[in-house]
């Protein structure tokens, strides 16, 4: 363990107002807001089922990062070590082994380097340089350590490759899934309403919750409503799409919490972003079909 403080005290040396505010900057890469906008935008303009299976992965993923860090209970480096490590920015309040961050961004690059690796050299390029960037930035902001952050990235990868293997076995009904998203979700909630954990990670609450929605809303958009991504192809359009979307997208994450309370994880966590998902997945479909844009 001293080696890997050591190795965040170096690179703690460097901090200053500019150093810090970059890696703040690579750090997002690897957040749940980065990720909305990948899926989203994919899901809205470009290709809705690669959309649809680069979302159910990343949840996936998330899911086993989270249980991860329930059973091991590893605190972090600014909790451990609070004499030598400081948090640089706001203190993460969840364990620290693996890093959530690069489990996603890892994932994410996994899965969009087998989608268009071939066709585009540059995406694994840009992925891999994402991913160390967001790495270093976790142990520069005093968020993990080195072995936090590889066991981030053994997990992305593992995402990448074994979820999307997964669903690729539903070739074109993958929108069954869903039934597996149905009994994952209930098992999961199930199990950690027994054990009294309903509280402890809310980050697998908002993924239950949007993995829930997602693949209901994927459903019944596929079979019953039906909207081409590709028919209006205007970039006005596409605009649009974004922002309407993206704007009811993050409204109803911040502005939710400031009436569903906090002391209520299955509401200020779950119901959110199933309320979140929901619009995502089926409701601006909707709209974005019955206003032809």
């Amino acid at each position: 363990m001293g080696f890997e403080v050591d190795i965040i005290r170096s690179l703690q040396m460097l901090s200053n107002a500019f150093t810090d505010g970059v890696n703040h900057v690579f750090s997002f890469f690897g957040t749940e807001t980065f990720f909305l906008i990948v899926a989203v935008t994919l899901y809205w303009c470009i290709d809705k089922r690669f959309a649809y299976r680069l979302f159910n992965v990343y949840i996936l993923g998330v899911a086993v990062t989270n249980f991860m860090k329930i059973g091991f209970k590893r605190p972090r480096p600014f909790d451990a070590y609070p004499e030598q490590v400081r948090s640089i920015g706001a203190k993460e309040s969840s364990y620290s082994f693996p890093s959530g961050h690069t489990e996603s961004i890892s994932s994410i690059s996994g899965v969009l380097t087998v989608k268009y690796g071939k066709r585009y050299k540059i995406v694994p390029i840009v992925g891999v340089m994402l991913t160390l960037l967001v790495m270093v930035s976790r142990m520069y902001l005093g968020q993990h350590y080195l072995s936090d952050v590889f066991g981030g990235l053994t997990v992305g990868v593992f995402s990448a490759i074994a979820f999307n293997a997964l669903l690729s076995l539903f070739k074109e009904k993958e929108e069954l899934f869903g039934i597996v998203a149905i009994a994952l979700s209930a098992v999961t909630l199930a199990v950690m309403g027994g054990l009294g954990k309903l509280g402890d990670s809310p980050d697998l609450l908002k993924g239950m919750g949007a993995f829930l929605a997602f693949d209901i809303g994927y459903f019944i958009e596929k079979r019953y409503v039906g909207y081409d991504v590709r028919k209006n192809r205007k970039w006005w359009q596409y605009a649009l799409r974004v922002v309407i979307g993206g704007g009811v997208t993050v409204a109803v994450q911040q502005l939710f919490k400031l009436f569903l309370p906090e002391s209520m994880p299955m509401l200020y966590c779950f119901l959110r972003y199933f309320i979140m998902a929901l619009w995502a997945s089926l409701i601006a479909p909707i709209i974005f079909k019955g206003v032809k844009i």
